[in-house]
């Protein structure tokens, strides 16, 4: 099968669903779902869709192979993609089964609902979005190869607990915050990494946002961690931290990573407790606890979910639900 993918290029995880199709047998082509050169073209995009929308248009029509003979079109977020280029791919593509997804809560991606009707199919990560939007189909999110059972330790970790994420909200301040506590009961390093896209757009932040202005900027890295480095770090620590955006209800990638190499959990989505590999030794939920019950929950072992749920969130069984019209 011919499918045609557009997607953010987020820490590489578009690659891993090519990957996962072709191995499949299908024939992929992929399209970044917003026209950005920068990281500043990244923030215009966002902020200001109007004054980009003309030259994002011409890019996907030169971009596209209109003679692709797609059999199946697959949109993730799809930010840059405006209805009428849509309505284009439809006529242009008739023969094509179309597919939306979304790894961000809809709230966060403007125009979305409006393009549904384009879509044979339309899925999202976010329960409450699922809960609440006709036809729209759960389907959290996966762990991919680098974050399987197979590549964890078990004993003797490194670190007390990882956390590798990018800023935003007070997230600089909870994360350092839990980290120190799980160091202390723990008596063992922690390792935090926060990341930003933009050292010129930081340093605005630090002078027209208080939250910004109380993080230092040795503290921040304006490079990514590769995968791998990220998945070694995980490997060798004792719990994951996921402090998810105030304004997203979908449980992240790091959530159903942490499950995928069997550690345990420390996460302010309490969402997460209706989940089937729910457990209240392997996952504490931020709440109005006291600092006795978080020491408590890092003396439990980590308790294996069984095989047939742990198998459900691997990317393979995922790419599986994704394509299904």
């Amino acid at each position: 099968m011919k499918v045609l993918l557009f997607s953010p290029d987020t820490f590489g995880y578009y690659k891993k669903i090519i990957n996962v199709l072709e191995s499949k047998g299908h024939l992929v082509d992929w399209i970044n779902h917003i026209y950005v050169k920068s990281n500043f073209d990244r923030v215009k995009s966002r902020l200001m869709p109007s004054l980009t929308s003309k030259l994002t248009e011409k890019h996907f029509i030169n971009e596209i192979n209109w003679q692709g003979d797609y059999e199946l079109i697959i949109v993730i977020k799809g930010e840059g993609l405006s209805e009428c280029l849509l309505d284009k791919m439809k006529q242009g593509f008739s023969k094509a089964k179309f597919v939306y997804y979304s790894w961000d809560s809809l709230s966060n991606v403007k125009g979305a609902q409006g393009k549904f009707k384009y879509f044979d199919a339309i899925k999202s990560f976010d329960r409450i979005d699922c809960q609440n939007i006709e036809n729209l189909e759960y389907l959290p999110l996966f762990y991919s190869r680098e974050y399987s059972r197979k590549v964890s330790r078990v004993a003797d970790n490194k670190y007390s607990a990882a956390f590798v994420g990018t800023l935003h909200s007070n997230r600089f301040s909870d994360v350092s915050g839990m980290a120190s506590l799980v160091e202390k009961n723990l008596n063992k390093p922690a390792f935090t990494f926060f990341y930003y896209p933009s050292k010129p757009v930081f340093k605005v932040l630090q002078v027209i946002n208080k939250i910004f202005r109380k993080i230092p900027i040795e503290e921040v890295s304006f490079d990514k961690l590769s995968v791998q480095d990220v998945s070694d770090v995980m490997c060798d620590s004792e719990v994951i931290i996921d402090y998810g955006h105030p304004d997203q209800t979908g449980l992240t990638m790091r959530t159903i990573e942490t499950l995928g190499i069997n550690k345990k959990l420390i996460t302010n989505n309490k969402l997460v407790m209706e989940e089937p590999f729910y457990k209240t030794e392997n996952i504490f939920v931020i709440g109005q606890q006291k600092e006795q019950e978080l020491a408590e929950f890092l003396t439990y072992p980590y308790v294996p979910v069984s095989n047939e749920v742990y198998q459900s969130y691997a990317i393979e069984n995922w790419v599986e639900r994704l394509i299904q019209c």
